[in-house]
C-alpha cells in the first residue's frame, strides 16, 4: 500500500475538482477493467455505466477528464468520489511517480525518448539488464502503445511486476517526444514522464519530423524531445544524458546539463578523428567506447546505420554502468528484436516488415533495404488521420529516397480492410501525398485495401527481389495478412 493521500490532497495535486467526499486512499493506480477493491481508477473519459461498474469493483476514487452522459451525478448518488482535471497526464504521471517512488525508489532509471529508435533502444537496454541477471521492467512492445501519459499502463504494470518477482534492479523507459490526442497537444509530455520516473539515465536518439498534427513548427517538436534532458537536469542525484552527436539539434541538447555538475554527458556517433567520442562506430569494424573496441562487426547483431546507432546508445548506457563487457557483448550477439523493426518475414522475395512511419525512418529503411535485392517494391500505408503537413513531408522523403534508385515500384495504400476510425485516411491526406508524387514524377500504384497491395505485389515480385511493408497502423497487420494468403507461415 501507498502512503495515504486523501481525495481532495490527490485532486489538488493534479489540478482537478472533487465530487463526493474527502476520503483517504490507499489502494494502487490501474484500469477500470482491472481495478480490484480500493483500487484509484485513471480513465481519460468515463460515463454513468462506466462509474457502475467502478462501484462494483469496490474502487475507491476515479480520476477522468471527460465525464459523460450522467457520470458526475452517479458517483454522487454512489457515493463515488470522482475527480475532474483539465489534464488527464497530470493524474497518470502522479501515479507513475508514486508508484516508483513505492516498488522501485532504488531501481537504476532509464529513459530513452526521441523520433525514431527509442523502442529498439529500449529493448536492447531491457534485454542486456535482463540478461545479466538483473530485475528488468520495461514499457516498450511492438506498437509502442505504453510509452505515454494517456493511461496508467506504466504505474499498473510496475505493480504487476513487482507483485510477480517481489524485487525491481532496473525500468527502462520508452517515451513517446510527443503526445496528444484530437490535434491537441499534451504540453511537455517527455519531461513530464520522465520527470515522474526520477531517471537515472535520459537518452535522446534523434529529431526528425514527426507528429507534425500536434506541434506548430519542428523548433517545438524539438522543444518538446529535450524535456528528457530537462528532466534529468532536475534529479537531486547523479545522471547520465546520452546524445546522438551524429544529429546536430540533439547534440545542442548538451548545454542543458552544462552547469549541473552531479550529471555526466556522452555522446555516440559515427567515427571522426577530429571528435572526440565517448561511443562510436568504425565501418566494418565495430564499436568503441573511447578508445577501445567494445564490440566487433561481426558480433553486431545488425548492421544497418539506425540500428548501429540504437546499439551505440545501448553501450554508453553498459559504459557508464561498468556492466561485464564480454556478458554485454553475448547478450548483444543473440539479441531478437521487436516485431516490425526491419524483421524478414520472407526469403525469395526477401520480404522485410518495418515500422517506418516518419521521413527518417523510410529513408533508412529504403536505403538499407533496397540493397537486399535487384529491384525494389516499396508498399507504403498512408498514415490516416495525421494531417496533411506529415503526410507531405513522408511523400518527399520517398521522393529524395527513390531519387537514388534505378529499379523500384512504389505501392500505396489506405488500408481501408484494416483501420478503425482514428487512422483512416482522409481525402485531403491522400490528395497532398500523391500530389507531391505527381510532381516529382515518381509512379505510384494506389490500392484501396491492404490485402491488395500485399498479395498483388507479391506476385508481381520475382524470387530476387526485395518487398518493403512500411509504415505505420496501416501496415501494422500485414504479416497476419501474409499468413492468411499463405504467403508466410
Amino acid at each position: 500500500m501507498y502512503k495515504d493521500i486523501s481525495t481532495l490532497q490527490l485532486s489538488k495535486k493534479i489540478g482537478g475538482k472533487l465530487y463526493g467526499d474527502d476520503v483517504e486512499l490507499n489502494g494502487e493506480y490501474t484500469f477500470l477493467n482491472e481495478a480490484q477493491v480500493n483500487d484509484i481508477v485513471i480513465r481519460h473519459w468515463i460515463n454513468d455505466k462506466g462509474v457502475e461498474i467502478a462501484k462494483d469493483r469496490g474502487v475507491s476514487c476515479i480520476i477522468t477528464q471527460n465525464p459523460q452522459d450522467n457520470a458526475i451525478d452517479v458517483a454522487l448518488k454512489l457515493d463515488l468520489p470522482l475527480i475532474v482535471t483539465d489534464n488527464i497526464e497530470y493524474a497518470t504521471a502522479y501515479a507513475l511517480s508514486t508508484t516508483v517512488e513505492h516498488y522501485a525508489k532504488d531501481a537504476f532509471k532509464l529513459a530513452v525518448t526521441g523520433t525514431n529508435g527509442k523502442s529498439t533502444t529500449t529493448h536492447l537496454l531491457y534485454t542486456i539488464f535482463n540478461d545479466l541477471g538483473y530485475d528488468t521492467y520495461t514499457n516498450t512492445d511492438a506498437e509502442s502503445e505504453g510509452n505515454t501519459l494517456i493511461d496508467p499502463r506504466v504505474a499498473s504494470e510496475l505493480t504487476g511486476y513487482y507483485k510477480q518477482k517481489h524485487n525491481i534492479d532496473v525500468i527502462a523507459l520508452e517515451v513517446s517526444e510527443v503526445q496528444g490526442w484530437d490535434d491537441k497537444l499534451m504540453k511537455n509530455h517527455a519531461y513530464q514522464m520522465i520527470q515522474a520516473l526520477n531517471t537515472d539515465v535520459s537518452i535522446i536518439t534523434n529529431a526528425s519530423a514527426d507528429h507534425m498534427n500536434l506541434v506548430k513548427s519542428f523548433d517545438e517538436l524539438l522543444d518538446e524531445i529535450s524535456g528528457a534532458a530537462k528532466a534529468l537536469n532536475q534529479t537531486q542525484k547523479e545522471g547520465l544524458l546520452v546524445l546522438n552527436y551524429d544529429d546536430e539539434n540533439i547534440r545542442k541538447m548538451s548545454h542543458i546539463i552544462d552547469d549541473n555538475p552531479s550529471k555526466t554527458l556522452y555522446y555516440f556517433g559515427e567515427y571522426d578523428s577530429n571528435v572526440e567520442l565517448d561511443v562510436y562506430y568504425k565501418e566494418n569494424i565495430g564499436i568503441y567506447v573511447k578508445d577501445d573496441l567494445y564490440i566487433k562487426y561481426e558480433d553486431l547483431p545488425f548492421t544497418s546505420k539506425h540500428f548501429i546507432q540504437d546499439i551505440m546508445a545501448a553501450i554508453a548506457v553498459c559504459a557508464y554502468k561498468n556492466l561485464d563487457k564480454e556478458k554485454v557483448i553475448d547478450s548483444l550477439r543473440n539479441y531478437k528484436p521487436l516485431a516490425r523493426r526491419f524483421i524478414k518475414l520472407h526469403d525469395n522475395p526477401i520480404i522485410i516488415d518495418d515500422f517506418a512511419h516518419n521521413p527518417s525512418g523510410i529513408k533508412h529503411t529504403i536505403e538499407n533495404g533496397s540493397v537486399l535485392g535487384e529491384k525494389l517494391y516499396a508498399i507504403f500505408a498512408i498514415r490516416g488521420s495525421r494531417g496533411e503537413d506529415i503526410n507531405k513531408q513522408i511523400a518527399q522523403a520517398l521522393v529524395e529516397v527513390l531519387n537514388n534508385q534505378d529499379n523500384y515500384k512504389l505501392i500505396l495504400t489506405t488500408s481501408t480492410d484494416v483501420v478503425n476510425h482514428l487512422n483512416t485516411v482522409t481525402s485531403s491526406e491522400q490528395e497532398i501525398f500523391t500530389q507531391i508524387l505527381k510532381e516529382n514524377n515518381i509512379a505510384y500504384t494506389l490500392y484501396d485495401t491492404l490485402e491488395q497491395s500485399l498479395v498483388e505485389t507479391f506476385n508481381q515480385a520475382n524470387d530476387d527481389d526485395v518487398i518493403l511493408l512500411l509504415g505505420a497502423q496501416g501496415m501494422d497487420p500485414a504479416s497476419g495478412i501474409l499468413q492468411k494468403n499463405n504467403i508466410i507461415q
